[in-house]
């Protein structure tokens, strides 16, 4: 496999690039790396963001389409943007710039308990027994991955970050994080909610499933609410990225399984 360092990325992402992808890295890596599916996704996905250029107009508002073969886990390319991501928005305001393809807000919007469940485990770690919904941050899938996604020198921001930034949808609502969040949500109303109180933002969107029906949203359809939900995130007024986990059709490369 030949390096994917790219001359058209900023400094942050060449330099998570040389960590995620390149063989001749000279740390040596306990467990496997990414497969080469999510690899394919990741970089895809990155380069068409990043083709946007730093001074593009907010009202630009791409949407990325991530659909992997059954079987392959989707978290480790949720968990691979969401830091490139804040990463780059990090070292931009460090060298005195705001660079609008960045972002510090995400929105996890997973339909489904078990796919929530599985975000929490993954941003906040394994529930602790008895401990009224504490979590052990250190079995978090993010910290069991660190040596595979966060170069070693950055994991602290990281950690810091998360462990101020995660919450429930409904508690974003309830009394809104004004520097940085990653609101993990299933209602309807939750998401619209987020949305319209970010000043920008990447959603992350498990379209795999049927969304459930939230009170007060009428008797839309799970395709009528994706289409009202991209609606929403192209009409508010700061800028909003959308990533969005797809099934393939037939014939297609790719496929999905779901958070």
């Amino acid at each position: 496999m030949q390096p994917v360092v790219s001359q058209n990325v900023t400094p942050t992402t060449a330099e998570l690039m040389r960590w995620w992808f390149d063989p001749r890295s000279p740390r040596d890596r306990t467990g496997p790396g990414f497969h080469e599916e999510q690899r394919r996704m990741i970089l895809q996905t990155i380069a068409r963001h990043e083709a946007l250029h730093g001074n593009a107009p907010a009202r630009v508002r791409p949407v990325h389409r991530v659909a992997l073969p059954p079987g392959i886990d989707p978290m480790r390319v949720l968990l691979a943007l969401m830091l490139w991501q804040l990463l780059n928005r990090n070292d931009a305001l460090a060298a005195g710039r705001d660079d609008p393809r960045f972002t510090n807000h995400f929105v996890a919007v997973a339909h489904h308990a078990a796919a929530r469940e599985r975000l929490f485990d993954a941003f906040c770690g394994e529930p602790v027994p008895g401990a009224h919904g504490a979590r052990n941050f250190g079995t978090a899938g993010l910290v069991r991955q660190a040596e595979l996604l966060i170069p070693d020198h950055r994991r602290n921001e990281v950690y810091g970050f998360v462990c101020a930034s995660v919450c429930s949808g409904a508690q974003f609502v309830r009394q809104p994080m004004s520097d940085g969040v990653i609101a993990i949500t299933d209602g309807r109303l939750e998401v619209l909610e987020c949305l319209a109180r970010l000043p920008r933002a990447v959603v992350f969107d498990d379209e795999t499933r049927p969304p459930l029906r939230a009170p007060g949203t009428g008797n839309a359809t799970g395709p009528a609410w994706r289409r009202h939900l991209r609606r929403m995130a192209s009409t508010r007024e700061g800028p909003c990225t959308q990533v969005v986990f797809a099934r393939h059709a037939p014939g297609e490369e790719g496929g999905f399984s779901g958070f």
